[in-house]
């Protein structure tokens, strides 16, 4: 179930924002976020790590899913 949450951040005469620690915390941001308009809305989307994303086994799968998009790479410079 997801949680309603809402926040009021004041926007710095040079556009910043500061994404409050929850928000932070809940959608592991660290770094970098994409913002997206879609639909008359902006979206914020965090980017992250794909090692952080498999835990312990992080760097062995980060090289799986390397080899996945090389492969897939290559098919697709096959169907060309």
């Amino acid at each position: 179930m997801d949680v309603y949450m809402e926040f009021v951040v004041k926007v710095s005469r040079k556009g910043q924002i500061t994404i409050p620690i929850e928000i932070r915390r809940r959608f592991m941001i660290s770094d970098k976020v994409v913002i997206r308009v879609e639909d008359g809305e902006i979206k914020i989307i965090p980017v992250i790590p794909m090692d952080k994303l498999f835990g312990a086994d992080g760097e062995a799968m980060v090289e799986v899913a390397r080899e996945i998009s090389r492969e897939r790479l290559r098919e697709i410079a096959n169907e060309k």
